[in-house]
């Protein structure tokens, strides 16, 4: 399970080697997608990996060395061998997910709602375990070193809670610049629908500003006063009222809205090429795809993440953004110098 209650972003938790003495030796150019795709998947995997870079002439495309074996083929074929190769979950091959654009865009919107599902459930969990172990203790009763803990726990708390309130406006506002307009322009049963989503982002937006607020106050406080406390207890009502209200807005969009924008892309499939939505989709939300991307996909499960990469990579057409991304994941993991999956496993 990971520590998703924690004062930082979803964290894995730690994951023993397939075999210590195994090393996998991974060949490819450092601008390859489908490299550090591989890589992503292996690291993924709990697998040590060396990548070494190489630009030969006569291997054309990322070249796996495991043990005896040597292997090289398409992205599929070689994610397909790590599978066959390091069995324990989840599958990383998903060659299939997505292909339909309609279908692709769905998913995105949806694994999107999970993250941040998950984001707000771990903020839950870890304030409630802040007002429940020390914010009321007298002043007098708690050690230096309680009392640096606790700052530090609501220093993290507020970086998490930054991070997943740009992560949730981009959400809101990708939605309002592509998903609305479709849907009011080409299915006129929809707009009952989207008047109501459009009213649930004007309903949480106070909400969340007010959380900020919170936070900020909670930070110019004395740990270890009533005061303090009073303020978590009121940082936890507030984080499980929005809690509540993201529940039910993206039940309401996944049965309501995004079944009639499915429907909008078929029609407009009539119209013109509809190859390009995914990647506008993605391109509307530039933070969540550029620093933002380790924290959104660690508050996803395991199999959710691979095919978040696996559209990433489909419909991206830029391969250096792409490269970026995929870079951005294992960043973590390096400075960390332990071998842990990349994505969260949280409940």
């Amino acid at each position: 399970m990971g520590n998703c209650g924690s004062s930082k972003p979803c964290r894995p938790s730690p994951t023993p080697p397939e075999k210590p003495a195994l090393v996998v030796r991974l060949y490819g150019s450092d601008s390859c997608p489908i490299a550090w795709r591989i890589r992503i998947s292996l690291l993924y995997k709990g697998v040590a990996v060396q990548f070494l870079p190489s630009d030969s002439p006569i291997i054309r495309g990322p070249l796996l060395r495991c043990g005896a074996d040597v292997m090289t083929g398409s992205a599929y074929e070689l994610l397909q061998y790590v599978d066959s190769r390091f069995p324990r979950p989840p599958e990383v091959a998903t060659d299939g997910v997505g292909k339909d654009t309609e279908v692709a865009l769905a998913v995105a919107a949806r694994l999107q709602h999970r993250s941040v599902e998950r984001h707000v459930d771990g903020m839950v969990r870890r304030a409630a375990e802040m007002a429940e172990k020390g914010g009321g203790k007298r002043k007098t009763t708690m050690t230096t070193m309680t009392a640096m803990t606790a700052v530090a726990e609501r220093s993290g708390i507020a970086r998490w809670y930054g991070e997943l309130v740009e992560l949730m406006l981009e959400h809101a506002q990708m939605e309002e610049r592509l998903v609305f307009p479709t849907l009011e322009r080409i299915m006129h049963r929809g707009v009952r629908e989207v008047a109501l989503a459009n009213e649930q982002h004007a309903r949480d937006l106070p909400m969340m500003n007010g959380i900020k607020e919170d936070i900020k106050s909670l930070m110019a406080m004395e740990v270890g006063t009533s005061l303090y406390q009073e303020g978590l207890q009121n940082l936890v009502f507030r984080l499980k009222t929005l809690q509540e209200h993201c529940k039910e807005h993206f039940q309401e969009e996944e049965r309501e809205l995004l079944p009639l924008f499915e429907a909008a892309c078929r029609a407009r499939r009539e119209e013109r090429d509809n190859s390009r939505w995914l990647e506008q989709m993605m391109g509307a939300m530039g933070a969540t795809h550029s620093h933002l991307f380790p924290f959104f996909m660690a508050g996803l499960l395991p199999q959710e993440a691979m095919q978040y990469v696996d559209l990433v990579c489909r419909w991206i057409k830029d391969s250096q953004r792409v490269v970026s991304m995929l870079r951005s994941l294992t960043v973590p993991w390096e400075e960390e110098h332990t071998r842990r999956p990349l994505f969260a496993t949280v409940p």
